[in-house]
């Protein structure tokens, strides 16, 4: 967003109605991944293959469909980081800008970080998981075992099985943080949308996160 506008409303919206549908269909297309890929490992028997893959595939066009969304309608810039900001990477769990050398845009620095690696978790995840659809029968292709060797079988059964379990500490970091008193605000704004003024000021740099009142482009 672009604006030198000030601000006036006590409610500025951060996540519009798409980015907050498309993140929990995301989300729930990840439990069901993982429920699928792990309870059976812990004896609860049922039929998870075809429930596992099609969940894998509804997930991968969700994550497309993000990138596609913060390409066209939102600022990805948002999402990079500075080289200045490591130097805040302890202070800034503390929530509060007087304790930080560099003051964050929309996303703090652990916010990023946490984006970036989940997102290549599910870059591999969805990679080796398109892979080893080779090995199963489906209503659009027959199974071919023999497409790779056993050794390659090996290698992308295991980074599938290493991202699958990176991704419960991921999940349960990110269910801790949002549950902290200090953090609700942006867990009610990824349900309703909206921070208030006050939080804003207090969280967020203006001059790096410039919010329109009543925008509902979301970035």
């Amino acid at each position: 967003m672009s604006s030198s506008e000030p601000i006036a409303a006590d409610r500025l919206t951060r996540h519009n109605i798409v980015t907050r549908i498309n993140h929990w269909f995301m989300a729930v297309c990840m439990i069901v991944l993982l429920l699928t890929a792990f309870l059976p490992i812990l004896g609860i028997q049922f039929g998870w293959v075809t429930i596992h893959w099609v969940a894998g595939l509804i997930f991968m066009v969700s994550i497309l469909v993000h990138i596609v969304y913060a390409l066209v309608r939102q600022d990805w810039r948002s999402m990079w980081i500075a080289l200045g900001e490591f130097a805040d990477i302890f202070s800034s769990l503390s929530g509060s800008l007087k304790a930080l050398k560099v003051s964050p845009g929309k996303y703090w620095l652990m916010q990023k970080v946490y984006h970036h690696i989940v997102t290549l978790l599910s870059f591999v995840a969805i990679v080796t998981g398109v892979l080893m659809l080779f090995k199963i029968d489906t209503p659009l292709w027959e199974r071919d075992p023999y497409i790779f060797s056993n050794a390659t079988w090996g290698v992308i059964y295991i980074l599938h099985g290493f991202s699958a379990l990176f991704f419960i500490p991921m999940i349960m970091m990110h269910i801790y943080f949002a549950v902290r008193p200090e953090k609700l605000f942006y867990t009610r704004s990824m349900i309703k949308g909206w921070i208030t003024k006050e939080e804003y000021l207090s969280h967020h740099d203006p001059k790096k996160w410039v919010v329109v009142q009543n925008d509902e482009e979301g970035q």
